[in-house]
């Protein structure tokens, strides 16, 4: 359990443990969690030390601040289907702290990815009461018990967004007679999982997951009562915007000043 997330949640008012891949209802098949993942190909894994994010753009994949920092740290590539891609530059949100409303960072690779279509970010500030489907790669189990199957498998579930803040989207984990036929909870150490919303027939990033408040005080992260935190991804739409816009002029003057390139020195 880290200290750090403890605190934050505490000034938050309530009790949060690191966030986490998906735990699934007891009465349904496993199968299904796995099959549901397949539909999200945007959700990509970033690695040991940084989970999961979004692909939101060919280059560009959406995580929570505390995994993107994990990334920098390592110096390491991100495989994305057995295909090694390099980490240009990793941009953390100047608000962002792990289990923050603002953990949300961006990963810019230095070639697109591919084979992969992005899932572009979500704008709309109409989040309450839609169906969110979280994405998760971690270690996995049951909602409410300790009991965990080892990490590597992708799992999807699906919940409701029941709260809604300027900069963030709340998920409660509901009983089996109010939750969704598969409805799932985050348990440890998978922070940056993301939440997909579909609108007109198309998928979007809405949330990035920071952590879980242990609403019920049991000490068991993601139990029914609990509520699952994501940064909500529409209130930084203009960070993200801004920050890949900047990068690229950035990025095309250094190749422009290079020797031999066209206006370039010589």
């Amino acid at each position: 359990m880290r200290i750090p997330a403890l605190a934050a949640a505490l000034a938050a008012g309530c009790l949060a443990l690191p966030a986490a891949a998906i735990l699934t209802r007891a009465d349904r098949d496993d199968e299904e969690y796995r099959e549901l993942a397949t539909r999200y190909p945007a959700a990509v894994p970033l690695g040991p030390p940084a989970g999961i994010g979004a692909l939101i753009a060919p280059r560009w994949i959406l995580a929570s601040a505390r995994r993107a920092e994990a990334l920098r740290a390592a110096r390491a590539p991100v495989t994305i289907a057995s295909r090694a891609y390099a980490v240009r530059e990793v941009f953390v949100h100047p608000d962002g702290k792990p289990g923050g409303e603002a953990d949300i960072a961006l990963v810019f690779l230095r070639e697109p990815v591919a084979g992969i279509e992005p899932a572009p970010i979500y704008r709309n500030g109409d989040e309450a009461g839609q169906a969110a489907r979280t994405v998760g790669i971690g270690a996995s189990g049951r909602i409410g018990a300790a009991a965990r199957i080892p990490a590597g498998e992708r799992r999807a579930a699906i919940n409701t967004v029941d709260r809604v803040t300027a900069r963030t989207l709340g998920l409660r984990i509901k009983g089996p007679e109010d939750a969704s036929d598969l409805q799932g909870a985050l348990a440890a150490d998978d922070d940056g999982a993301p939440a997909f919303l579909e609108a007109g027939g198309r998928i979007f990033v809405g949330g990035i997951a920071t952590r879980t408040e242990d609403a019920n005080g049991d000490g068991v992260p993601g139990s029914v009562g609990d509520w699952e935190v994501f940064a909500r991804v529409s209130a930084f739409a203009g960070w993200i915007d801004d920050t890949m816009g900047k990068a690229a002029v950035e990025e095309a003057a250094r190749e422009t000043a290079k020797p031999g390139a066209a206006g370039g020195r010589p």
